[in-house]
């Protein structure tokens, strides 16, 4: 490739007269850089070539700056962003372990006159990515050569469907030229803020900007220099196939900073440039800015505190780790110093799909689990290989966890082994191998989490489970939170799952979201997936304060050591145990506050006494007990003769008890016998405890009693019945219905959950029919033509299996049909009157023929107010035109 902005003759010109004049010796001419591909779409998924050839030094340093070209002239320029910054040595790479970290640009020439880097294109750094022209900048630490700048152009992929719009400063006061369009996926339900970047493109000279996209829903965000977003008022857009949706975007004034410093951590005099460096506030204002080439920065913000934190993916090229949470800085903050440590380790691996064809630019994830300060982030290359960069020698309580870490979606991805019990600890200098599967996942987990009855929204649910046909991967599901009606969506694939609640950690928990001491954390539910969906609902009890579980007490025996803990919860997890009357309890036995009993007994008798379970915070509870003291060398009996019931989705717990023979004893359930039902254990002490999972029924087992003396005792056929648990009140979720229109088609679908479905509709008894021309189906079904303008009234009833039932009161508001009347030709227009319904949309659309393909939008409307609107088509010719009017959209 030539060099760029010169043809080879201006080059030899420029050569020719560098030499005659001083500036530079002939070496420096003959160094060459290229850029290939010059031109890539923002889904091109392989990497970009840089080459320098023709150094005389053959320990060469070049610095590489990569420029957002914001006003398109070609030339750096003030107005341009320094978007990445990195150096090249020759013969340099970053290599950990023996494994080359090629996030980071590196040299894979072996000349010693030139450098070859192949630069990661679909990393994890969207910025990387937005549609527009970039500027490269190649100089020499070492002025070896006069500085090139070549540049790059990332078009946008060309989807049929997109936005468009323009982008405004606080209101519609002017616009804003070179702002920043940015792309985020749908708002996920919960306090969560923007997800990961899914594009981005520029705004051009007059402030117009387009983003062509896949269908779906999405939150457009403009930044600019000196202006604030609003996550939380930004709009919503929903994408539909071939359609270009217009959405309007607006920014406001900045009215304060913060400045400071991006530095390394073991260097603090060591800027990091290039970094897109976000602010964000509580109330969702987000602002954004980039270091310059010495780490430096300044946002621009409104007032109160904002959360800086670096956006950790931009460290990736720098080879840095990031943090999990920001730093909380005041505005108008001055000198402010955000460092971050060079990474010291590496976990890689391949992510393959089920049948080992390599998955590309899936995000990789790591963060330290106990702490919890450190993340980073990785993206697989066109082989589906990974390299993500950790900080090793945290020490063997901080392990890391390295998983998917995208937005979750329809595709599922398997722990690495590494993670099997809670992590890795790794060492500065390791390289640890973790390959991940990844899967499409065709099915739903789908339920609802109520508290006390009430919908929990914002509540964050996961999953984890083993997929039919992958023994020994075990495949982990990102949590998402309920809706504002307390529903979540799980996508998996065959297999079995165990969906779990957060009861701790986050805003998405039950901690936050109800208060710690307020509830009764749910066990998980196992769930079964067979090609088909199921539903997996929570119902979270109120905490009552503290609750004891032990009733019964083992018996103990004269010169025999008696040690046995009483067992008990409370709602913040503290446990203060205390006897209530001493004075019946054995005075030879010891009572510990952590509700141990234990010590030699000396008496043969019955003691009858009260304990007590506090939590230290008010709140507390009594049980009376019994603890039988055998006489020495009594035979051993097993004296517990039948199990109260378990309850699936409860906690359970049952101490079985024996007396006689020579304590302490140790039970089991030998190999001949059948095993307790699904997720309950049988301790070596007696108790029986877990959460049950499995069919409504009796259970039969046997038991084995073994004393300190080897004497064995055996019970058989001991039965334990399950039940189900209560099922959640049946509710009908829909609020209200939509709108009809006289002679359109109209489907709606009710909706309920609780109770025990399947579910049956009806209408309830004395209700007056649905309007004219519609019908309500036992499905929940109700379809139909209406025939009459009008709004009717109706009661539906819904029955579940169980012979519950529920109701609730509809209206349906059936509008006209709408008419275009009063046509009349103006001057190259024709001019219409549209009458319908007010506070409906209602679009018309024009065409030269009747070709469904040339039917254009003419007009949309939507008013509470008139049901009349005068339409002009100024595009018409004294041709024939036709004219239709859609309901909506």
């Amino acid at each position: 490739m030539k060099a760029p902005t010169f043809s080879v003759p201006l080059l030899l010109l420029a050569c020719l007269l560098a030499i005659f004049l001083g500036w530079a010796g002939p070496a420096r001419c003959a160094v060459t850089v290229t850029l290939s591909p010059t031109t890539v779409s923002n889904t091109y998924p392989g990497t970009i070539s840089l080459s320098i050839n023709g150094f005389t030094n053959s320990a060469e340093t070049v610095v590489v700056q990569k420029f957002l070209d914001i006003n398109g002239n070609g030339i750096i320029d003030s107005t341009d962003l320094l978007v990445q910054q990195f150096k090249l040595t020759v013969g340099k790479n970053s290599v950990i372990g023996g494994v080359t970290n090629y996030n980071i640009p590196g040299d894979l020439s072996s000349a010693t006159n030139a450098i070859s880097a192949k630069l990661n294109f679909q990393s994890v750094d969207f910025v990387q990515n937005i549609v527009g022209q970039f500027l490269f900048k190649v100089s020499s630490t070492s002025n070896d050569f006069m500085a090139f700048t070549n540049t790059f152009v990332v078009t946008n992929f060309p989807y049929a469907q997109g936005i468009t719009g323009n982008v405004y400063s606080n209101g519609v006061s002017q616009t804003l030229p070179g702002s920043l369009v940015v792309l985020f996926p749908a708002p996920r339900p919960g306090n969560h803020g923007p997800g990961d970047p899914v594009g981005g493109t520029v705004a051009n000279a007059v402030g117009d900007y387009t983003i062509k996209a896949p269908s779906g829903t999405y939150v457009p965000v403009a930044f600019r220099n000196g202006y604030l977003a609003n996550y939380f008022s930004s709009p919503v857009v929903t994408v539909n196939n071939n359609v270009t949706v217009s959405t309007n975007l607006t920014l406001q004034a900045a009215t304060n900073t913060i400045s400071g410093a991006v530095v390394d951590a073991a260097n603090t005099a060591a800027g990091i440039p290039g970094l897109l460096f976000p602010a964000q506030s509580k109330s969702g204002q987000l602002s954004a800015c980039f270091t310059d080439t010495n780490g430096n920065f300044t946002a621009k913000v409104g007032s109160g505190n904002w959360s800086l934190g670096s956006y950790d993916r931009s460290l990736t090229v720098h080879g840095y780790v990031g943090y999990q949470s920001g730093t909380n800085v005041a505005a108008g903050s001055t000198g402010v110093i955000i460092a971050y440590p060079k990474a010291t380790a590496l976990f890689y691996g391949h992510v393959l799909d089920g049948s080992g064809n390599p998955l590309a630019s899936v995000d990789i994830a790591g963060d330290d689990q106990n702490n919890g300060i450190y993340q980073c982030d990785a993206s697989t290359d066109t082989n589906g290989y990974y390299v993500l960069a950790v900080l090793g020698g945290l020490g063997s309580g901080d392990p890391w966890q390295v998983g998917y870490g995208g937005n979750p979606g329809t595709s599922i991805y398997s722990s690495p082994l590494i993670d099997a019990n809670g992590g890795t600890n790794i060492s500065a200098g390791q390289a640890v191998n973790a390959d991940i599967t990844g899967l499409v996942a065709t099915n739903y987990i789908t339920g609802n989490v109520q508290y006390n009855g009430t919908n929990v929204v914002g509540e964050g649910v996961s999953a984890n489970g083993t997929v039919n046909g992958f023994p020994g991967l075990s495949f982990y599901l990102n949590t998402v939170d309920t809706d504002a009606n307390g529903n979540y969506s799980l996508s998996v694939a065959s297999g079995s799952w165990s969906v779990s609640v957060n009861c701790q950690g986050g805003n998405d928990s039950l901690d936050s979201l109800l208060g710690s001491t307020n509830y009764i954390c749910p066990g998980n539910t196992n769930v079964a997936i067979n090609n088909a969906n199921a539903v997996a609902n929570f119902s979270v009890a109120k905490c009552n304060g503290a609750q004891i579980m032990t009733t019964s007490l083992p018996a103990g025996q004269v010169g025999n050591y008696y040690d046995n803990f009483l067992a008990g919860s409370t709602c913040n997890g503290n446990q203060i145990w205390s006897v209530n009357d001493p004075q019946d309890f054995p005075s030879s036995l010891n009572f510990g506050a952590n509700g141990e009993i234990s010590g030699f007994p000396d008496t043969a008798t019955t003691y009858n006494f009260t304990v007590q379970l506090s939590d230290g915070n008010g709140n507390s509870t009594t049980q009376a007990l019994s603890l039988t003291i055998n006489a020495a060398n009594s035979p051993l009996t097993i004296t517990t003769s039948s199990l109260p019931d378990a309850t699936n989705g409860f906690f359970y717990s049952q101490t079985l008890q024996a007396s006689g023979g020579t304590p302490p004893y140790s039970w089991s359930i030998p190999n001949y016998s059948s095993s307790l039902p699904f997720d309950l254990n049988l301790a070596t002490n007696g108790l029986i405890s877990g959460t049950a999972s499995t069919a409504v029924g009796t259970y039969y087992f046997d038991v084995i009693v073994t004393d300190a003396a080897s004497n064995t005792q055996e019970l058989d056929g001991l039965a334990l019945n399950v039940d189900s648990p209560p099922l959640a009140p049946l509710i009908i979720t829909n609020i209200s219905l939509p709108n009809a229109t006289v002679g359109g088609p109209y489907n709606v679908q009710l909706g309920a959950i609780g109770g025990q479905s399947p579910y049956n509709w009806s209408l309830a008894l004395g209700s007056a029919s649905p309007p004219s021309g519609l019908t309500l189906y036992s499905s929940g079904l109700i379809s139909g033509t209406p025939t009459n303008s009008k709004v009717g009234s109706f009661k539906v009833e819904v029955n579940d299996q169980a012979s519950d039932a529920t109701n609730k009161v509809f209206s349906i508001t059936v509008n006209p049909k709408p008419v275009l009347y009063a046509l009349n030709w103006l001057t190259n227009q024709f001019r219409m009157l549209l009458t319908g319904a007010s506070n409906q949309n209602y679009t018309v659309q024009s065409s030269p023929n009747l070709d469904l393909a040339n039917w254009t939008s003419l007009y949309v409307t939507n008013n509470a107010v008139t049901n009349s609107f005068i339409i002009l088509d100024s595009s018409a010719t004294n041709t024939p035109r036709f004219y239709r009017i859609m309901v909506g959209p």
